[in-house]
């Protein structure tokens, strides 16, 4: 990190943000200092922002708070002509807190002047809010927006499978290999939420649902028609079949709606991406794909001049193991605090990556014959991208297999020839 002289602050401030108030601290530059809650309405924010500007003489202000996204913090965004936002890590805060008090007592006053006397006493070291460009921050949330609700529906399939269970089993193993969210599962249990319902259908009904959906294989349509002929019910009950038909029509109905709704956010991601002048570089990745390739992308962004090294990458995303030392003790492990999203998006490409890279599948595949776990392999190769990638982003070259692998082979005989 940069290490830059203190800016002329007019004011300083902390915000201990909460949902309905925030706390927040302001010391200005005269050594006054004062301590309010303000409520947390839009409304309420802005008019003592205006009264803090006026204040200040329309000077620029450095404000600390312990979040990256949600409606405050996007709500100072739109005054970043005046503001310098510095996002505080909250373990950052809650180490620097136990520094005066070892209690580790909690208090929203407190917090709040301890954000403030962070950024007054330490802002050469802290970064203030730098904003991607608007199609690059459009990017970002739509992934993460897109994973959020692919996470819900999942929780959703589960629950479907899970009432199924209770009275229709058959539906669960019909459709196994294509999961419950698939459309032909969701429009066979439309058409047929019971097994009795099912049975009364003639066999051509049947057969020409499969054929509409585009199952062709004879071998599997006989296969599921033979299932459906053997199939017994888990109870007569009405009493228990009818409220788990009812609860089965709801969870399709909102699997319906997570589909169209995933759908949508593709097409919408497609677009920023083909967009984005840098899309060429993560698209030319082994195993990115349509939906890695732009996460990959809104976080390197455009600005070459926001990471200085790849280090600085793999340590961010959580991907970089943490070594501790003490005495004549050294331990490794991995990292515990880390962007989840972000650390997700670096482990799952590398795992894709072995389906299509070589080198990459040989690496992991000597990293378990090591004794290393899965997810160890994995981070480990993780590690290893982001460094090929920083390269390229920084170069604004592709990434380019065959010149990685002339370069592994050249760099091996070298070692082998010493």
């Amino acid at each position: 990190m940069d290490i830059r002289s203190p800016l002329p602050y007019q004011a300083r401030v902390g915000i201990d943000w909460a949902d309905q108030e925030h706390e927040v601290f302001v010391r200005f530059a005269s050594g006054d200092s004062y301590r309010r809650k303000i409520d947390s309405r839009p409304e309420a924010i802005q008019g003592w922002l205006l009264e803090l500007r006026s204040a200040c003489a329309e000077g620029k202000i450095a404000i600390a708070l312990e979040q990256r996204r949600g409606a405050l913090f996007y709500h100072l965004c739109t005054h970043l002509n005046w503001i310098d936002l510095y996002p505080i890590n909250p373990h950052s805060l809650a180490s620097f807190r136990k520094t005066f008090f070892s209690s580790r007592a909690k208090d929203d006053p407190v917090d709040s002047q301890l954000l403030e006397e962070l950024v007054r006493t330490h802002s050469d070291r802290l970064r203030p809010y730098q904003p991607e460009s608007p199609t690059e921050r459009k990017l970002d949330l739509y992934c993460r927006h897109r994973r959020s609700l692919l996470d819900l529906a999942t929780k959703t399939e589960l629950k479907l499978i899970s009432t199924l269970k209770q009275y229709f089993p058959l539906a669960v193993n019909l459709f196994a290999a294509v999961g419950m969210k698939s459309d032909i599962a969701l429009n066979f249990l439309s058409r047929w939420p019971t097994l009795d319902e099912l049975r009364r259908a003639k066999l051509h009904t049947v057969r020409s649902f499969f054929y509409a959906h585009n199952s062709r294989s004879q071998s599997l349509i006989e296969k599921r028609l033979q299932q459906i002929s053997e199939a017994h019910n888990v109870t007569d009950d009405f009493a228990l079949i009818e409220p788990l038909v009812l609860t089965t029509k709801c969870l399709v109905g909102q699997l319906r709606q997570f589909n169209q709704a995933i759908k949508e956010f593709d097409r919408k991601i497609k677009e920023l991406f083909k967009s984005h002048p840098d899309h060429f570089l993560f698209e030319s990745l082994p195993g990115a794909g349509e939906q890695l390739a732009p996460r990959l992308l809104s976080l390197f962004g455009s600005d070459r001049s926001r990471w200085a090294d790849a280090t600085d990458i793999q340590k961010y995303s959580g991907i970089a193991p943490v070594i501790e030392r003490s005495g004549k003790s050294l331990w490794i492990h991995r990292r515990l605090s880390r962007p989840i999203f972000i650390c997700q998006t670096f482990h799952e490409f590398a795992q894709q990556s072995t389906r299509f890279s070589s080198w990459a599948d040989q690496f992991y595949r000597r990293q378990r014959a090591r004794g290393k776990s899965h997810h160890s392999a994995i981070r480990a190769l993780a590690f290893k991208w982001i460094r090929i990638i920083y390269a390229c982003w920084k170069a604004n070259k592709p990434y380019d297999e065959s010149l990685y692998v002339q370069a592994i082979e050249k760099r091996n005989f070298s070692i082998s020839s010493n």
